[in-house]
């Protein structure tokens, strides 16, 4: 069993600064876009800690009149990002870190950047130095692996920022926010995990051959899977596909 953890920040550029009440519009517009509900708004976060198994979403800001959103959930950033841009009209720079344990014996950190103009969202290559020190955990921190996990993947953060993003930010405004998608009854457990892995892959392409239908799915860090459905499991994936368009748009070929 893998456990999967991470962090991001999305930051704003252009030669017009933004205001925040902008940048903050923008953010909550895309999240509405994307199906979530707010469930905390403050400027610092909840006293309590709260247990809505929701995400948070920080905004930021420094003195150099850069803003930024710090999210608590790397799947999601791009997704958030790319609605953000087609809002603001104005490039963001998306940088994140997301770190992997597998069964409690190895770990995998693994920091990206990519830039999101008019609509697009491009990979930019960021130095292989920010995960040098992650790759090998202890016994004794394996037996807390969420803490072991963290810990590193906020130094590979600290790192990947600190060279290549923008510095002294503070913290202005706190939202927690949940997925308010229906959840999707399959008629198979396996068709479950095929959209679990379809929502956070990087691409997907559903070919055919001959009478099998067959869906290809490339995960983060280049792994690929393959599934072999019935016809009528395909139906039920591209139905469940077709109401989550920020998963649409991963297909092979989507445009937009």
């Amino acid at each position: 069993m893998a456990l999967h953890l991470g962090t991001a920040r999305i930051e704003t550029r252009g030669e017009t600064p933004l205001k925040m009440p902008k940048l903050e519009k923008a953010l909550l517009k895309a999240l509405d876009e994307l199906g979530w509900e707010q469930t905390y708004s403050g400027k610092a976060p909840p006293e309590e800690e709260p247990e809505d198994d929701a995400t948070e979403f920080a905004l930021l800001a420094n003195g150099d009149g850069v803003l930024a959103v710090r999210v608590a959930e790397v799947n999601v950033v791009r997704d958030v990002a790319r609605h953000m841009n087609g809002t603001l009209a104005s490039p963001l720079m998306v940088f994140s870190t997301k770190g992997s344990l597998f069964g409690r014996r190895s770990v995998e950190v693994t920091c990206r950047k990519f830039e999101v103009k008019d609509g697009d969202v491009e990979e930019l290559p960021v130095m292989v130095t920010h995960t040098a020190e992650v790759t090998d955990l202890e016994h004794n921190e394996l037996r807390q692996s969420p803490n072991a996990l963290r810990a590193r993947i906020n130094n590979a953060n600290e790192s990947l920022l600190s060279a290549e993003a923008s510095a002294d930010f503070k913290v202005k405004k706190i939202f927690r926010y949940k997925r308010a998608h229906k959840k999707v009854k399959f008629s198979t457990p396996r068709l479950g995990r095929l959209m679990g892995q379809v929502e956070t892959c990087e691409a997907f392409e559903v070919v055919h051959e001959g009478e099998q239908p067959i869906v290809k799915v490339v995960l983060s860090g280049g792994a690929k899977s393959l599934a072999y459905l019935k016809p009528e499991e395909l139906v039920e994936l591209e139905k469940a596909i077709e109401a989550r368009p920020e998963i649409a748009r991963r297909r092979a070929g989507a445009e937009g």
